[in-house]
């Protein structure tokens, strides 16, 4: 017995080394490969924290883009859309907290507060009467806004995005996950397989430099504390917005993904249901999965043009 605790003794030294050695190397890796970097944005910064805003185009209209939940680099990964919709319109990417180049430690991330921060950010940018593109839970949010802030969005577009009706609410998530984080291990899980953190775009929608800026960002903001936070409130927040409808006069285009469409049966009826109070109202399917943006960009632009004009 004494030899066998001897030897669990050296093999927990072991271990804790190891972690130690590769907590440092993450650490140092990390600061390094930020230092190579540059970062895309510009920072807005609110009560609570500094949030990144990209903003290219010098469009007479705003289109403001809102990515979906864990998307580690929203401005990239709205790349292939924003590149067609940036000659016809200024183009806003707002990276909520836990997002991107946004600060990565604010919790609370209930629709009341994402609505009042995006809100800040859009006053502090001095957009008026934007045009809402909401990606899959940002459809949520999406929802959220244009109750709580009436007559201030004059369009809303969405992308696959979530419904009140909850199909799939996530199971809450550690805050321990975010030691793998720290320790390395995502790191050296995504060094190994590197499609795990690469957008599943045909070749050519990213650039290579795109490509290892993604990978790099899904390792340094896996499991940070916003995002843990937001997830563990998605039930929440999905009742939160349960008995809310667009507004009568809002106009709204939705894109939905044939793969969502197939592989649930609620989807499009959903869809189709909340989008019965609206004035003016679109839907179209396309042939693709739930991030249409990287493989319809082209199509979806125009679709957007054609509805806003």
């Amino acid at each position: 017995m004494k030899r066998l605790l001897q030897v669990l003794a050296i093999i927990g030294v072991a271990v804790l080394a190891v972690v130690a050695v590769s907590a440092a190397s993450n650490l140092i890796l990390g600061a390094v490969e930020r230092s190579s970097i540059q970062p895309y944005g510009e920072t807005v910064s609110l009560e609570r924290g500094d949030v990144n805003v990209s903003v290219v185009g010098d469009g007479e209209q705003t289109l403001v883009l809102l990515s979906g939940y864990g998307t580690a680099a929203p401005t990239l990964d709205f790349a292939p859309l924003i590149e067609e919709l940036r000659p016809h319109y200024t183009v806003v990417v707002v990276e909520r907290f836990g997002y991107g180049y946004s600060d990565l430690g604010v919790t609370d991330r209930t629709v009341e507060n994402v609505s009042n921060e995006l809100h800040d950010v859009l006053a502090d940018l001095r957009v008026h009467e934007p045009v809402l593109i909401a990606h899959s839970l940002s459809g949520i949010y999406a929802l959220d806004y244009v109750n709580r802030f009436p007559g201030e969005v004059s369009a809303l577009v969405t992308i696959d995005s979530s419904v009140p009706e909850d199909f799939a609410v996530p199971a809450d998530r550690s805050s321990w996950e975010s030691a793998l984080t720290t320790t390395g291990l995502v790191r050296w899980v995504i060094t190994f397989d590197p499609a795990i953190a690469t957008p599943a775009a045909p070749a050519g929608v990213y650039s290579d430099g795109e490509i290892e800026q993604i990978r790099l960002m899904n390792i340094w903001n896996h499991a940070n504390p916003a995002l843990i936070d937001e997830n563990n409130r998605t039930a929440e927040n999905f009742r939160a917005v349960r008995d809310l409808s667009y507004p009568t006069d809002l106009p709204v285009l939705a894109f939905l993904s044939q793969q969502l469409v197939d592989a649930n049966e609620q989807w499009l009826p959903a869809h189709d249901l909340q989008l019965k109070r609206s004035g003016r109202s679109e839907l179209m399917v396309l042939n693709g999965g739930h991030y249409l943006h990287w493989t319809h960009s082209l199509e979806m632009a125009a679709a957007i043009r054609s509805f806003l004009h």
